[in-house]
């Protein structure tokens, strides 16, 4: 027999408050856009194997001053919060419960079947109008790896890798595709 959950019903919309009131328990993941509650299935575990081995790399290369996240979040504001696979943020964003966008440095999303819409258009326009410097998507069915720098207001394509990745920012970083993958 499985459980069931019955979430609130927000009339004028859920919070970041809110998100107190959900289960924390896997295997959902929870987003706030605009107030409305997204709610997604769990990753498979390719996709969370990518996200940890690339902040693996991270780790070992950003300074001290920032800290890798893997999965991160984002508080915009009071009505929308994101959690991207991978976030790179500045050390002091720890001391509060959510990073601000100001405080980001990079969001990496890995692609999932359910998530192609919101990773490829969603997620990097929010984050390039929150002011958040790189954006990077990997696509795991084609095995490539966009990199994306903010430009004003909107994210312009630095790269597209499909076998070895070497990008001078956010920080230098050379690496294969294929040690990062199942």
């Amino acid at each position: 027999m499985s459980v069931v959950t019955t979430l609130p019903f927000r009339p004028d919309g859920w919070t970041v408050e809110d998100l107190e009131l959900l289960p924390d328990d896997p295997p959902f993941r929870y987003e706030l856009v605009d107030g409305t509650l997204l709610v997604s299935p769990p990753p498979p575990n390719a996709h969370n194997l990518f996200a940890n081995e690339l902040g693996y790399v991270l780790r070992g290369i950003v300074s001290r001053d920032w800290r890798v996240l893997a999965p991160g979040a984002i508080e915009f504001d009071v009505r929308n919060w994101r959690s991207p696979d991978l976030l790179v943020v500045r050390r002091e964003a720890l001391h509060r419960k959510y990073a601000h966008p100001g405080e980001a440095l990079l969001a990496v999303e890995v692609m999932s079947p359910s998530s192609v819409s919101t990773d490829r258009v969603a997620k990097p326009a929010q984050f390039a109008a929150a002011g958040i410097p790189h954006f990077w998507r990997f696509e795991p069915a084609e095995q490539v790896l966009w990199t994306y720098q903010l430009d004003g207001d909107v994210y312009r394509e630095t790269g597209r890798f499909t076998d070895e990745v070497d990008v001078a920012e956010p920080v230098p970083l050379r690496f294969r595709l294929a040690d990062l993958v199942a």
